[in-house]
């Protein structure tokens, strides 16, 4: 009986191990939506955020003038990239973030930069450094509280009013014509080095706001304000026909809105810009023909992003030819026009 029992219990373990390596072989390959190929970095701190937010003037776009337009009046499409593709041609580039969790930094520079284009019409566009504002977030504003990567989009947005921006050029000491993931870790670190602060301070951005539904990102990108957009939501890679990516699981992620479209059935969506490079996103562009490194999504996905609080839109920066701060938008005029009550543009000095 012994001699059977053992024989059985080793065609039982035969049959185990070749069971094993069945399901090995048989496993199936991961959803290759789950797998992004980019990094996040946000990080939810309500309480940081609210912080922020009560010490504005203007704590939302609907304490602002351009919060006072009726959104049944907005055109019914607004697209920001559109601003530097007159001028030279061309989309935006898209930007890469690469492997360090500066999402913010990104998403809060291209929101500037996306307001600077309609506060500097016709000018050259001007490309900022996601390092500065990355460090400037974490520790000029976070005190370093933030032990690995990330930053929160209330502390950016509070850096670039506090302290400023930079342009991306040579400087003494640091080569900032590109973006470099050792330097923005070093200035996650460390904070914005002492020689390049003086620089930064020159370039403030005169007003920031939370944007904390849809009307208000509608009312804000129709006065051709970027807003950098934090939440939790994630998406879709592939592209649909209309350049729509449908939400999808959870990105701790900080991007760029920086458009919307009302469609012909009145169904409204709105652009998103991601720092995740030029192919990480699939399929046709969609209405406007914006670059490929972003994506459209449905305004109600885009609300609940919005809600989340941390959401922030960018008015006037200094030490660049300005224009009127939250200025209204005419309607009834094409690409985003003044009111007809606007009077001449005023200009800042460098502080």
């Amino acid at each position: 009986m012994a001699r059977w029992f053992k024989i059985f219990a080793a065609i039982l373990g035969a049959l185990a191990t070749a069971l094993a390596a069945f399901v090995l072989t048989v496993a199936p390959v991961p959803d290759p939506e789950i797998a992004v190929p980019g990094a996040f970095g946000w990080v939810a701190d309500p309480d940081a955020v609210a912080e922020v937010a009560k010490a504005q003037p203007s704590p939302t776009i609907a304490q602002t003038p351009a919060g006072g337009v009726p959104v049944e009046s907005l055109p019914d499409h607004a697209y920001l990239w559109e601003l530097e593709r007159n001028v030279t041609g061309q989309n935006p580039p898209p930007q890469n973030q690469k492997s360090v969790g500066s999402c913010v930094s990104f998403g809060t520079a291209r929101a500037i930069e996306r307001t600077l284009a309609g506060q500097r019409q016709g000018a050259p566009p001007v490309r900022l450094v996601e390092e500065v504002i990355y460090g400037g977030s974490r520790v000029e504003i976070g005190g370093g509280r933030i032990s690995g990567d990330g930053s929160i989009g209330a502390w950016a947005a509070e850096f670039v009013k506090q302290y400023g921006v930079l342009e991306r050029a040579a400087y003494p000491g640091y080569d900032l014509r590109s973006y470099s993931e050792s330097l923005c870790r070093d200035f996650g670190r460390l904070g914005v080095p002492d020689p390049l602060e003086p620089t930064v301070r020159r370039f403030p951005v005169k007003s920031i706001t939370q944007v904390t539904t849809w009307d208000q990102a509608k009312q804000a990108l129709a006065s051709r304000y970027g807003i950098a957009i934090s939440s939790s939501q994630g998406f879709q890679m592939q592209r649909d026909s209309r350049g729509v990516c449908g939400p999808f699981g959870r990105w701790m992620h900080c991007m760029c809105l920086d458009g919307y479209h009302r469609d012909a059935d009145g169904t409204e969506y709105g652009h998103i810009e991601n720092s995740w490079g030029a192919d990480a996103h699939r399929g046709p562009v969609g209405w406007g023909n914006p670059s490929t490194a972003g994506f459209w999504a449905r305004a109600d996905v885009i609300d609940k992003m919005l809600r989340q609080g941390d959401s922030w839109a960018f008015s006037d920066v200094q030490g660049f030819p300005a224009r009127l701060d939250w200025l209204l938008i005419n309607p009834k005029e094409r690409a985003y026009a003044a009111v007809s009550k606007a009077t001449e543009p005023h200009h800042h000095s460098n502080r």
